[in-house]
């Protein structure tokens, strides 16, 4: 029951603060409508009497009191239906927002890489989706309640061995309440195999990997995949739900049998003289209404019951974030950050892998440079970027900002002094101007400031085709799809928003475009390296796999298994004969051949 008043408490406590109007109109029709419910069966009683005792008046005025009772019951729940449900609409809108920030509100993105953290979130997900039915469903429930209390009150009044039917009552709701826990305990054990199963789906039927797919052949297959975890799936919530439904039974069961007695007692007392025919009535209209009221009361106990265990995963991720201690001091002034970034034995692990992927890096990134980052896939490059960026908490070691440890400078007062292009860098489908000047709302996407942007990422011809209030992608009806190249052009921009960087990242820029693309985008790239260094001293990093663009940096870091195994210009590493000098001989005889 804890579980439960506090699942009506924290919803009720938002509802509230939504829209209060509608929770007290709503809830108080219900509780009328419930009053009149056990007020049917006394009328009922009260007719029975009237007539049996040749009393015309009373059996008319307990007739009136039925059919008023009646409507009510039928009519008050309906209209109040018109305020909760809206509320509820409301209600769920309010707990999507909380979870997006929830998602996001980490400082970090170690979280987001643990599959254990992806499956909490997908059950939260899920959690929300059923909390507008758990509103509408506790007002009822409260309103169920009454009712239980107000039909039993009436059927002690009549005989105290009533208490007994009461009693029995209880038996399903106990019952209901451990095969509720049982089936989400197996609901969440099979929280992987719907992921896994929600992703083949995605896989199957994405554009992006149809294309694959179907030259590949691999449909079938995948169906197979996805048809054997939905067996596996399936076959343990078959289980579950037989658990389920054996334990409601003999719940339910139980007060069948009390019911039975009920009523045979109530004749009992007619027949000893202690009670009416009216009496009667009364008793199996009330115990009847017991029964559905005792069986409606299970339902929805079942159903806040489930959307308090969501509301338990939800307030413990808030609670997680809540205890995250993060830094709140700013940078340090303009002036020592001309000393760049310095790297000290650092460290990092991703959540649940087995080694390091960066072990023991020790760099120095003077201000006002460019670096170029090589190294074989795997070698750690991405990953260098996001703690650069702060994205992910060093596992060991520091990264200093101007002679400051970065670990005591406030995330969000870092992040406003970087930017950079990820690999895969997000497709914003908005308008181009808002696809651009989301970079930088500071700026709020004036004309000026992403027409400059645009300009400075060589993306003006793609502005001037779409226009900078067209709409991108092909989610909207007038949107236009642009190629991968584009794409990336755009996001460029949106990098190029921020106005004085001290740390520009590009991870990977060529990825997607052609030779002649690429080398466009690396001359805008060296272009604002050089205005970083000159108006702000920053630093500029950029990681790619082509290293005829690689010579252009001023300094470049090779790195191997997490390490940095050389380090240098250009001519430097060429000379030294190392991993480098291998790495363009390799790619200097590919394009001979």
């Amino acid at each position: 029951m804890r579980d439960v008043l506090f699942c009506l408490r924290r919803l009720f406590a938002i509802a509230w603060a939504l829209d209060r109007r509608r929770f007290a109109t709503g809830a108080t029709l219900l509780l009328l409508g419930a009053v009149a419910t056990p007020v049917v069966g006394l009328a009922a009683g009260g007719v029975v009497d009237g007539v049996d005792a040749g009393a015309p008046r009373s059996a008319t005025a307990w007739g009136v009191t039925l059919a008023v009772a009646l409507a009510g019951e039928l009519m008050l729940a309906h209209f109040a239906h018109l305020y909760y449900f809206e509320l509820a609409e409301l209600t769920e809108e309010r707990l999507n927002r909380d979870l997006v920030r929830l998602v996001n509100g980490s400082a970090h993105l170690d979280r987001s890489d643990d599959p254990a953290h992806a499956d909490r979130v997908d059950l939260l997900r899920q959690d929300v989706l059923q909390m507008r039915e758990t509103v509408q469903s506790g007002l009822q429930l409260g309103a169920t309640a009454v009712q239980v209390l107000l039909t039993a009150a009436v059927l002690v009044t009549l005989s105290p061995w009533f208490l007994l039917l009461i009693a029995a009552a209880v038996v399903p709701v106990v019952a209901g309440r451990r095969a509720e826990t049982q089936f989400q305990e197996t609901r969440e054990a099979q929280s992987t195999t719907t992921r896994g199963v929600r992703h083949l789906r995605r896989l199957a039927t994405s554009p992006g990997s149809q294309k694959e797919i179907r030259l590949s052949g691999g449909g079938d297959y995948l169906l197979r995949r996805q048809r054997d975890l939905l067996g596996g799936y399936r076959s343990a919530m078959a289980r579950a739900d037989r658990r389920y439904a054996l334990r409601r039974g003999l719940g339910q069961l139980a007060f069948g049998v009390a019911y039975v007695g009920a009523v045979v007692w109530a004749f009992e007392l007619v027949r000893q003289g202690r009670a009416s025919a009216g009496d009667v009535v009364l008793t199996v209209v009330l115990a009847t209404q017991l029964a559905t009221q005792m069986a409606t009361g299970i339902e929805l106990l079942g159903t806040v019951h489930r959307a308090a265990a969501g509301l338990r995963r939800f307030a413990a991720l808030e609670a997680e974030q809540t205890a995250e201690a993060l830094p709140t001091a700013g940078l340090p002034p303009a002036a020592a950050t001309d000393r760049g970034l310095r790297l000290e034995g650092l460290r990092f692990r991703y959540p649940g892998a087995d080694e390091d992927t960066l072990r023991g890096i020790d760099l120095d990134l003077p201000g006002g440079t460019s670096v170029a980052v090589v190294g074989e896939n795997g070698a750690g490059k991405s990953t260098l970027l996001k703690l650069l960026t702060g994205l992910y908490p060093p596992t060991g070691g520091r990264i200093l900002v101007g002679g400051t440890d970065l670990a005591e400078v406030a995330p969000d007062a870092w992040r406003e002094r970087t930017a950079a292009l990820h690999q895969d860098f997000a497709r914003v489908e908005l308008g181009l101007r808002e696809s651009v000047g989301i970079g930088h709302l500071p700026a709020g996407f004036a004309h000026e400031a992403v027409g400059a942007a645009l300009d400075r990422a060589r993306a003006d011809g793609l502005g001037e085709q779409v226009g900078l209030d067209g709409v991108l992608g092909t989610g909207y009806a007038d949107g236009r799809d642009l190629s991968g190249g584009q794409w990336q052009a755009v996001g460029f921009a949106r990098t190029l928003m921020r106005p004085d960087p001290l740390l520009l990242v590009l991870d990977e820029p060529g990825s997607a475009l052609d030779a002649l693309a690429e080398q466009r985008l690396v001359d805008a790239y060296q272009e604002t390296a050089r205005e970083v260094a000159a108006t702000v001293g920053g630093v500029t990093v950029f990681v790619t796999h082509r290293l005829s663009t690689v010579q252009l940096a001023d300094h470049i870091v090779v790195l191997e298994g997490g390490r940095v195994v050389e380090q240098g210009t250009h001519g430097q590493l060429l000379v030294a004969g190392g991993r480098y000098a291998d790495l363009w001989g390799l790619q200097a005889r590919a394009y001979a051949r």
